[in-house]
């Protein structure tokens, strides 16, 4: 059973407000801690920076995927909930021909 898209105008608001702040630490911390790792990691096993730019590229596409499924999910709340308000409005339609 699928939970309903909330209807309070404000609510939702706050909630993509919060999510669009979060995209920035959803960036950030994988590409951080990757180069941090990877700092880490050369400097105990003294190579170069291999570990380094390694993790930085893993953190970099982390950081991409983390952002873009984020999206995705505000697209997808945002399409059931004009679903919902299309059905509900053909419903009260239906209703007042009758």
């Amino acid at each position: 059973m699928k939970a309903k898209p909330d209807r309070d105008p404000w609510r939702s608001a706050w909630r993509d407000a919060l999510a669009a702040m979060s995209l920035g630490w959803d960036l950030a911390v994988p590409i951080f801690g990757g180069t941090l790792l990877g700092h880490f990691l050369d400097r105990w096993l003294h190579t170069g920076y291999i570990f380094t730019m390694g993790l930085l590229t893993l953190g970099v596409g982390t950081g991409f995927y983390n952002v873009m499924r984020t999206i995705r999910r505000v697209i997808e709340r945002d399409q059931q909930l004009a679903e919902q308000e299309k059905r509900e409005k053909e419903q009260g339609e239906d209703e007042t021909d009758q």
